[in-house]
């Protein structure tokens, strides 16, 4: 009994399965006809065309990519831009190279060191006006020359008030006060590092804040007066110590004159950097 009643059970799912394929031929057949008798590709395809599209790889750029735009980024040159070593950025290396001459000559005993140490400064303070005018005469500025330029000249004023610091005052207004050069070489070289990290912190927030802290007249005028000063201070040690040749009453004018001017340049050096801070305070 029970064996039949599985068969007609088996029977009947069999016809209905048969009855559910003979109603779906109708409905392909109308798609078929409807198409003409080729398969329909339009949602394969749109599904195909949905699809989001890869980023495409930047091209490689110029086997001929110059050595200057690779060190010079986007401040690029309209000269002979080809290579960084261009005149300018010569001169600038030279300044560079001229420190530990500079430390040499100072402590050396040869009877010709004091003419060349004063020679040395007198000379990288005179390129630290060439190499910039060059530079936008030629039209051959770069951010690799802008960068290293300051760097020069922080480096070869920061040295030489380093090493007057060895040395007693000339006689003068201020003689017989140690503190007065020590103070005064703090301040300067304590400035420039705080514009240095001033400034890197300025080019991190935009090109406004970084022009806030671009070059200005306070500026210029420091350097002018370091560069004077100094000279005047080195001309009154070195003369004393050159073999004859220099009068001594323009060593004692010079040693007068250098130190209330180095002063003056102190007090700019500060002042700028407060300045300098002004012009960014919207930004802190």
């Amino acid at each position: 009994m029970s064996t039949a009643t599985a068969m007609l059970r088996s029977s009947a799912a069999a016809a209905a399965a048969q009855r559910r394929r003979q109603a779906c031929r109708p409905a392909a057949a109308t798609a078929a006809r409807a198409s003409g008798g080729r398969l329909s590709l339009q949602p394969a395809a749109a599904a195909v065309l949905s699809r989001p599209r890869l980023p495409q790889r930047p091209q490689r750029r110029a086997a001929g990519c110059s050595v200057w735009a690779a060190a010079g980024g986007s401040g690029g040159s309209s000269g002979s831009g080809s290579t960084i070593l261009t005149l300018p950025t010569v001169l600038t290396l030279a300044r560079v190279a001229a420190v530990p001459a500079l430390v040499a000559a100072w402590y050396s005993p040869a009877p010709w060191a004091p003419a060349a140490c004063t020679a040395l400064f007198v000379g990288a303070s005179i390129t630290d006006y060439l190499d910039g005018y060059l530079a936008r005469a030629m039209k051959v500025t770069s951010a690799f020359g802008a960068f290293l330029d300051p760097v020069a000249d922080k480096l070869m004023v920061a040295t030489l008030m380093v090493l007057l610091c060895t040395r007693p005052l000339p006689p003068g207004l201020l003689a017989g006060n140690t503190w007065v050069m020590p103070v005064v070489t703090c301040a300067v070289i304590g400035r420039e590092i705080t514009m240095s990290a001033l400034r890197e912190w300025a080019a991190a927030l935009g090109p406004e804040a970084h022009s806030a802290v671009a070059v200005s007249w306070v500026g210029k005028w420091k350097t002018a007066t370091q560069m004077i000063s100094l000279t005047l201070l080195l001309l009154a040690h070195q003369g004393a110590a050159a073999a004859g040749g220099v009068p001594p009453a323009l060593l004692d004018a010079a040693g007068a004159t250098g130190v209330p001017l180095l002063c003056v340049a102190a007090f700019l050096t500060v002042y700028s950097l407060a300045d300098y801070f002004r012009g960014l305070w919207r930004f802190f």
